[in-house]
C-alpha cells in the first residue's frame, strides 16, 4: 500500500528536475500553483488521469524523492519515505522506487539484457538469469543482444518496464511510457503488465491523458485537476457517469450542452430538458432527477452511446430519437468522427465500415438514438 499526502507550492520561475519526457516536467509554473493532493493506492495500477500542466508528474517527482514536497508524508508499506513534521526525506536511491519515463532513459550503449540488468546489486551470474527470466515475462528474449536503436519502439518500452522490476523495487512509477507507440502495441504491453503485477502485487502509479489507457490498465483512477484530486474511482465508473462539468470534458465526453428542465414526467421516471447552442435547440429525455421545471442545467452524452441509422428507427427502447444531417466526416485512427446536426451540433463515433456500409456523406439524412439513462445531468 501507498499513501500520499503531499503539499507543495511553485513559484513562477520553478522549474522540475529535468527527466526527459513531456507531462508536467520542465513546465513553468505561475505563482497561484500548489500541488495539494491525497491518496491510496495499494497492491495494484492506479491511474494518475488529467491534462498536461494539473500535477501528474510533480506528483511522481515527490514520490520517487525527485521533488520534496513543503508538507505532508509519503508511506509505503508500512515505510516512512517523507514526513514533513518528523523532518524524514529518504533519498531517492534508498526509496527502492522503480521509475519509467517517457522517454524511457535506455543507455544507447549498452545491450537490452545489459539496460535490464543495470541497478541490480546481484553477482554477475544472478543478474543474468533474473535479467533474462524478466525479459521472458515481457517477450523480449530476442532483443538480449540488441541495442535501443536496434530494437522497435514497443520493445524499447518492454525493456524499461524489464529493467524497472528487475531491481526488485517496493513501489514502480510510470509516467506516459505508451505514449509514443500505437495501440495494438501499447495494449499487448499492458496484458503483460497486469499478468505480471499479478504476481508482483506492487503498487504500480500510471501517469496518463489517455482514457483508453485508464480504461485498460487501472483498477482504480484518480483524477487531478489544477495540483487537487478532484475524483477517485473505478475508471468506468469516473469517466462514464461523470459528476462534474470539468471531469466530463476531461475525460472525453463529446457532447455536453446547457439546457433548462422544460417539464418531469415522474410516473414515467424522466424529465424533458430542451438544451440549445449556436444552432438551434431540441428536447431530450434525461433520468428523474430532483431539478424542478426552469431550472438551468447541464447535459452530457457520450459520442459511443449514440447509434446513427439512415432510416427512421422503430421499435426501439430508445426514447431520444433525433433527426438531423451530417455536416462533417472527420478520420481518427480506426474510426470515424461525424458531425450532425439535429437542433444542435451532436458528434457521433462510427466505423469505417459503418460509412462505406451506410454510405455516409455530407448531407445526409440520419437518425440519432439513445436511451434515456446514456444522457446525464452535470454538478456545476
Amino acid at each position: 500500500m501507498l499513501s500520499a499526502d503531499i503539499q507543495k507550492a511553485f513559484g513562477s520561475l520553478a522549474r522540475q528536475p529535468g527527466n526527459g519526457g513531456g507531462g508536467d516536467r520542465g513546465a513553468q509554473f505561475s505563482a497561484q500553483f500548489s500541488l495539494d493532493v491525497q491518496f491510496e493506492a495499494p497492491s495494484g495500477i492506479t491511474i494518475l488521469f488529467g491534462s498536461s500542466g494539473s500535477g501528474k508528474t510533480s506528483t511522481l517527482n515527490c514520490l520517487a524523492g525527485i521533488l520534496s514536497p513543503d508538507r505532508g508524508r509519503i508511506v509505503v508499506n508500512n515505510s516512512c519515505l517523507f514526513d514533513s513534521s518528523r523532518r524524514i526525506d529518504v533519498k531517492m536511491r534508498d526509496r527502492g522506487v522503480g521509475y519509467v519515463f517517457q522517454n524511457l532513459a535506455l543507455f544507447p550503449h549498452l545491450t537490452a539484457r545489459d539496460n535490464v540488468e543495470f541497478g541490480m546489486t546481484l553477482p554477475p551470474p544472478e543478474r543474468k538469469r533474473k535479467a533474462l527470466a524478466m525479459m521472458e515475462a515481457f517477450r523480449i528474449s530476442h532483443t538480449e543482444s540488441r541495442k535501443p536503436a536496434h530494437i522497435s519502439g514497443g520493445e524499447a518500452q518492454r525493456v524499461a518496464l524489464a529493467r524497472a522490476l528487475a531491481a526488485d523495487p517496493k513501489f514502480l512509477l510510470l509516467d506516459e511510457p505508451l505514449s509514443a507507440i500505437d495501440e495494438s502495441t501499447k495494449f499487448g504491453i499492458i496484458a503483460d503488465l497486469k499478468e505480471i503485477n499479478a504476481e508482483l502485487k506492487l503498487p504500480i502509479i500510471y501517469v496518463t491523458h489517455s482514457r483508453n489507457e485508464a480504461v485498460a490498465l487501472g483498477e482504480r483512477v484518480v483524477v487531478f485537476e489544477n495540483g487537487r484530486v478532484s475524483a477517485v474511482g473505478e475508471p468506468l465508473e469516473v469517466f462514464d457517469v461523470p459528476l462534474s462539468h470539468s471531469i466530463a470534458r476531461l475525460t472525453g465526453v463529446e457532447n455536453i450542452f446547457e439546457g433548462r428542465i422544460a417539464a418531469k414526467n415522474i410516473e414515467a421516471g424522466f424529465m424533458l430538458v430542451q438544451v440549445s447552442d449556436r444552432s438551434g435547440s431540441c428536447l431530450i429525455d434525461v433520468p428523474l432527477g430532483r431539478r424542478e421545471v426552469g431550472d438551468s442545467v447541464t447535459l452530457a452524452v457520450r459520442a459511443g452511446d449514440i447509434l446513427l441509422a439512415t432510416e427512421e428507427p422503430r421499435y426501439t427502447s430508445a426514447r431520444n430519437v433525433l433527426k438531423g444531417s451530417i455536416t462533417e466526416l472527420e478520420a481518427e485512427a480506426d474510426r470515424i468522427m461525424l458531425r450532425v446536426l439535429s437542433g444542435v451540433n451532436w458528434t457521433v463515433w462510427v466505423t469505417r465500415q459503418a460509412v462505406d456500409e451506410l454510405k455516409l456523406g455530407r448531407g445526409l439524412t440520419v437518425w440519432l438514438a439513445f436511451k434515456t439513462h446514456s444522457s446525464y445531468l452535470l454538478d456545476k
